[in-house]
């Protein structure tokens, strides 16, 4: 595999291959002390998405892999950039993705370290804007602005209440921005994992990585405040029963999609949080759970919280990725904006 001949032969076949390695999860730049395990199936599957891409470009410019240089790889990402295939983050991912394979190869100089370096210069690579986290008057203003968590009327007996989606909404956004939780953790939520829900104050979560992202890690959580309370409120709802003594929303999901308690979308989510965003106002980078992940890390560590305790909070598998989080802040307004 170290062999550059045969990437040069087959660069899709030999990188498929490397990928599944240990030794490829050996050239991260983020590893902890532990043995790094190999990368899962879904990551594979990206990361060989984006390296096919890259091979099929150099098929088409009659280059071999070992032989690309610096320029070679500024030409490629410059295409993509053109065709608004990437932005500066996409482009980062492809270069260190290069680098790693190159590193792996042991090629000296290595092209994608310089690319990077000759991209950064040329401005391909927009400099980072910092760790966005909003200010207690905009989540505020984010609370105010969650959908309705008002209840309806009498209803049916065993019927679905009307507008339980949007209480559903609620309890999910407010746990994300007080509890920290990501939209995978939040759509594969389930009901064994909240602890202690009814007593009064915060509401621990033990998290497992069922149903999540695949790179999840098990580690408890706390939502506190109004992420509780919010929480609460649903979790009365969510646990109905009909007359037969069936739950009335099927299912053992925090947040279901729908009454049979399938999963909800995270295009749904994303959709409904970027919503809550526009209605209350806020002008961010990145209307998303990111942000609200990021007020809720910044918020603990304000709060005096260390950073091993963010770190578990977060499910993070390092404690200097809390680091970021120290410096969160709002969107620095731009100087041609209204103040």
């Amino acid at each position: 595999m170290l062999d550059p001949k045969r990437w040069d032969a087959n660069p899709v076949a030999s990188f498929t291959a490397f990928v599944k390695t240990a030794e490829f999860a050996q050239t991260s730049r983020r590893l902890g002390e532990a043995e790094p395990a190999p990368v899962s199936s879904k990551s594979a599957a990206i990361y060989g998405f984006m390296f096919s891409k890259f091979a099929n470009w150099l098929a088409g410019e009659k280059r071999p892999f070992s032989q690309v240089g610096e320029q070679d790889l500024v030409r490629f990402v410059s295409q993509l950039r053109r065709r608004g295939e990437q932005n500066s983050d996409i482009t980062v991912r492809y270069l260190r993705l290069l680098e790693r394979c190159y590193t792996h190869l042991k090629i000296a100089p290595n092209p994608a370290t310089s690319a990077t370096k000759l991209a950064s210069e040329n401005r391909y690579l927009a400099k980072n804007e910092g760790t966005e986290a909003l200010e207690q008057d905009q989540v505020d203003a984010f609370v105010a602005a969650l959908p309705s968590f008002d209840q309806p009327g009498p209803n049916r007996a065993g019927r679905l209440p009307k507008g339980w989606k949007r209480r559903r909404d609620h309890a999910a956004q407010a746990s994300m921005l007080f509890g920290g939780l990501r939209v995978a953790e939040v759509i594969g939520l389930h009901i064994d994992e909240v602890d202690d829900a009814f007593n009064h104050g915060p509401i621990r979560l033990q998290i497992n990585p069922e149903d999540k992202h695949d790179t999840s890690y098990e580690h408890d959580t706390v939502v506190y405040d109004y992420g509780a309370d919010a929480l609460r409120r649903w979790l009365v709802e969510r646990l109905a029963e009909d007359a037969k003594g069936n739950r009335i929303l099927a299912g053992d999901l925090v947040f279901p999609g729908d009454h049979t308690g399938k999963p909800m979308s995270k295009v749904t989510l994303w959709r409904q949080v970027q919503a809550t965003f526009v209605r209350a106002g806020l002008d961010v980078n990145r209307a998303g759970g990111r942000t609200l992940r990021n007020t809720f890390a910044a918020r603990e560590l304000k709060n005096g919280r260390t950073k091993a305790d963010v770190k578990e909070y977060l499910g993070l598998a390092l404690e200097r990725s809390t680091e970021l989080y120290e410096t969160a802040k709002p969107r620095k307004k731009k100087s041609n904006e209204a103040v």
